[in-house]
């Protein structure tokens, strides 16, 4: 999913260790007891506390239980309903001017919410795939004073699902898996050993010290090197306050498990190969992509390359810039055989990105950037190997 701060915030406008203690797929997850756990054990939601819960329409069951753990824990919930049909006919209709008007509502909620609760999912893959590029950039620039706001700012926000989001049959279909499959290991990767998860990812973190010389690799051809930014590494393992920052919001998402930190701008060098990914959901064969001293000087594809580059030109800032380096430690969540589906928290995974990291502690700014998961990599920073081949050292 989109990390900016912008869409943490804004998802409404565009479309103790934590065990839930999840059911069996057959009998559905136990809604209530996920509730709990988001609210009281990870937000860890105050009495007294403002908590805006934002979600799609068709996850009503568990909005409403979420809201219910909310008052039962003392705060002060608002719902936010994302309508993503709604959301696209007003794209596609509003008038551009209109759209770059800074989102002064999501500017004041992130100067007064203490948390945010996001749930999202996928119901159509492929629903902004046709809107016009430039609708979309005014779209993104009008989220720009935002991004810029909430590195200031100190809110919580926990959200539930990560690439794809909440597992739906549209989505599971999208990526060629069976829905009951990808449904059964997202909530098995959400109900991991977080005790083990946090010992992993703390693990990975120290290695990616500031300054430090990281070298990625992979069969498919990706090869490259950067320098570690000057921030701090960070961890997703459930709770936001896992990383006390000293300015800016604390974020975690769910299924957790991921070490992250940001890229020394300029020091980036070499290619990335991508063979498959989607982009609004369309697919995108054999996305090479070449960097020189920080910067993408180059991007090819077999197929739909050209809409990832009309992305690129029409995004403000420095989109080009590889900016994140994030390495997944769950080891309940996978990669499919056939499948291209892949995820930050997946065990092994590596994903580099590009475009925005204030959300991270960088200084690396943009309207947007694109996220790259490398399936099978090689990551070795320091002269010390933290993934082989996909899997964890």
């Amino acid at each position: 999913m989109n990390r900016s701060v912008a869409a943490r915030v804004m998802v409404c406008a565009f479309s103790v260790l934590f065990m839930v203690g999840v059911q069996s797929w057959a009998g559905g997850p136990d809604y209530d007891s996920i509730a709990a756990k988001l609210v009281n054990d990870l937000a860890a939601v105050q009495p007294g506390e403002v908590v805006v819960i934002q979600g799609n329409s068709d996850q009503q069951e568990l909005l409403e239980a979420l809201v219910t753990a909310t008052m039962k824990a003392g705060g002060q919930p608002t719902v936010q309903v994302n309508y993503p049909q709604a959301a696209k006919r007003g794209l596609m209709e509003m008038p551009v001017e209109y759209m770059k008007f800074p989102q002064w509502y999501e500017l004041a909620q992130a100067r007064l919410v203490d948390c945010f609760i996001n749930v999202e999912s996928v119901q159509d893959p492929m629903l902004f795939a046709d809107i016009p590029e430039e609708r979309l950039e005014a779209f993104r620039e009008a989220g720009v004073p935002l991004q810029r706001a909430a590195q200031h700012s100190r809110f919580r926000s926990v959200s539930l699902g990560q690439t794809g989001g909440i597992p739906t049959a549209a989505y599971a279909a999208s990526k060629n898996v069976d829905y009951e499959t990808m449904s059964g290991m997202f909530w098995g990767a959400v109900d991991t050993d977080y005790a083990a998860l946090m010992k992993k990812a703390r693990s990975v973190a120290g290695g990616l010290e500031p300054g430090e010389a990281v070298r990625v690799t992979s069969g498919a051809g990706t090869d490259i090197t950067f320098l570690v930014g000057d921030s701090p590494a960070r961890v997703n393992c459930g709770r936001p306050d896992d990383n006390q920052v000293a300015s800016g919001p604390m974020m975690s998402w769910l299924p957790a498990g991921e070490a992250y930190t940001t890229v020394r701008p300029g020091s980036a060098n070499g290619t990335v190969v991508v063979p498959s990914m989607d982009f609004r959901g369309m697919p995108v064969k054999n996305l090479r992509m070449t960097f020189k001293d920080g910067t993408m000087a180059s991007l090819s594809a077999d197929k739909n390359g050209g809409a990832v580059q009309d992305f690129l030109d029409s995004t403000t800032g420095d989109p080009l810039m590889l900016s994140i380096v994030d390495v997944g430690v769950n080891p309940d969540s996978k990669p499919f055989p056939g499948s291209d589906y892949a995820s930050w928290e997946m065990g092994g995974m590596v994903t580099l990105s590009t475009g925005d990291n204030s959300w991270a502690g960088g200084s690396t700014e943009a309207s947007g950037g694109l996220n790259f998961h490398l399936t099978g990599a090689t990551l070795i920073a320091g002269g010390n190997t933290l993934c082989e081949n996909g899997r964890l050292r």
